[in-house]
């Protein structure tokens, strides 16, 4: 089965001789949600960020349905069917949910667009709040909110940058059911995540980066019981191999 999403030995950071990615690889099935883990500085949010066209690859390819995107501007992003939402400035906190969600459909084509009745439907919390400034929404709601304004695009693949960061672990849950009625709608998912427990317990896998390389990935399950998780956190690498 071609994978919805490939990454393969990508080599990559934000300046030309200082690389963050350092041949990162993983692959992300379609309906999948795959958790992308590891200790602060592992290179997980640079990882995303290369996928979404917003950091620079040196070598290695990016592919979406098994089309290479490696290098596309981060713009065009969206119309290849590949969704990114950041961990900060996710949503325009001077418009409205409302506004914030049609701004969202202004951007794509008609051929495109998710109804913007249907993001209310899976969101319902943000139907109550339609009409109130996305900057008064609770950190969770607005988290549901960039979630939906991504969705718009109807992508086939969503990647989120930590979307449990700064909330409550009841939020992290509400947010985290949501994505999971998500992707019971088709699409599917690549999130980073700090949360660790909260990730497995919501993945089908995880891929762990130590480094900017891939040193652990498996069912999620299992890799929630196995001792090598902790050495990899502490800094111990060589308890992956």
């Amino acid at each position: 089965m071609t994978p919805a999403l490939a990454v393969e030995a990508v080599e990559g950071g934000y300046e030309p001789g200082l690389p963050i990615l350092r041949g990162a690889s993983l692959r992300v099935a379609p309906g999948e949600i795959v958790a992308l883990l590891g200790p602060n500085g592992a290179g997980k949010s640079t990882l995303v960020k290369a996928a979404a066209g917003l950091v620079p690859v040196w070598s290695g390819r990016v592919l979406l349905d098994g089309r290479d995107i490696t290098g596309m501007p981060a713009h065009r992003m969206v119309h290849e069917g590949l969704g990114f939402v950041p961990q900060t400035e996710n949503v325009f906190t001077n418009l409205s949910v409302l506004e914030n969600l049609q701004l969202a459909a202004a951007l794509v084509a008609k051929s495109r667009r998710r109804d913007i009745a249907g993001m209310f439907a899976l969101f319902p919390d943000l139907d109550r709040q339609r009409g109130l400034a996305a900057g008064r929404l609770s950190g969770g709601q607005r988290q549901m909110l960039a979630v939906a304004r991504a969705l718009v695009a109807s992508p086939a693949v969503l990647m989120l940058d930590e979307p449990s960061a700064g909330l409550s672990p009841k939020l992290v849950g509400v947010v985290f059911d949501r994505l999971r009625a998500v992707r019971d709608t088709g699409v599917t998912i690549l999130l980073v995540e700090q949360n660790v427990k909260a990730a497995l317990a919501l993945a089908d896998r995880a891929v762990v980066l130590v480094e900017g390389r891939e040193r652990l990935e498996g069912p999620a399950a299992e890799l929630a019981g196995d001792p090598r998780m902790a050495g990899l956190y502490l800094g111990a690498a060589a308890e992956a191999h």
